[in-house]
């Protein structure tokens, strides 16, 4: 799937994964989308959560090659 950014956060703990999310959505045209690697799965659902609670549509959610990485395809609300 094709995404307009990407933003990998693999290697970083809580609240990080969080925080750079909302700061790479935050300049980003409503439609717009990102693709988001992670690696750490409280963050994947501390993710999800902001995401809905947004208004943020989650295009796919996937694991990747292991059950610790995940890939998010975020379509900015």
């Amino acid at each position: 799937m094709d995404s307009d950014e990407e933003l990998n956060v693999e290697g970083k703990s809580c609240p990080m994964p969080l925080y750079l999310t909302k700061k790479k959505l935050k300049p980003m045209g409503s439609g717009k989308t990102l693709k988001l690697i992670g690696d750490f799965l409280p963050a994947k659902e501390n993710i999800v959560e902001f995401l809905e609670k947004e208004g943020h549509d989650i295009l796919d959610l996937q694991e990747v090659n292991d059950p610790y990485k995940f890939t998010i395809y975020i379509k900015k609300a």
